[in-house]
């Protein structure tokens, strides 16, 4: 089976809907997803409401909410789908891992955890 890795170290909405649009791009042809959110993007996974300002234009021109994306990926995504909340993070950021959305985080782990599941990954992404 193909795997690919893919990290959101960034809190924009856009760059949640690019790695998105790869994860479930993936998906479709059967290949494993493991997505790491560290130091800003780990925002994309507190619970609560989310600020889609940034890309308001892209959603009223059809674009789909990268929020929605990201549920649908975790809840259609089965066995093949690995989303990854950064402990060092969180610790860093003194956030209790209670704020972490659970519908859509699948495993709290560091960066050592990332290293040892992207090792026979064929690509490494970042947004």
């Amino acid at each position: 089976m193909d795997k690919i890795g893919i990290i959101v170290d960034n809190d924009s909405p856009k760059s949640l809907a690019m790695a998105m649009n790869l994860g479930h791009t993936a998906l479709a042809s059967d290949t494993e997803v493991f997505v790491y959110f560290t130091f800003d993007g780990l925002t994309h996974l507190l619970e609560g409401e989310t600020d889609v300002t940034e890309i308001q234009p892209l959603l009223d021109a059809g674009m789909p909410n990268p929020y929605d994306l990201l549920a649908a990926f975790v809840a259609e995504g089965g066995d093949l789908v690995t989303t990854v909340a950064c402990t060092t993070t969180l610790d860093m950021l003194e956030w209790d891992q209670d704020a972490i959305d659970e519908s859509v985080t699948t495993k709290f782990a560091g960066a050592a955890t990332f290293l040892e599941e992207v090792e026979d990954a064929e690509q490494v992404f970042t947004f």
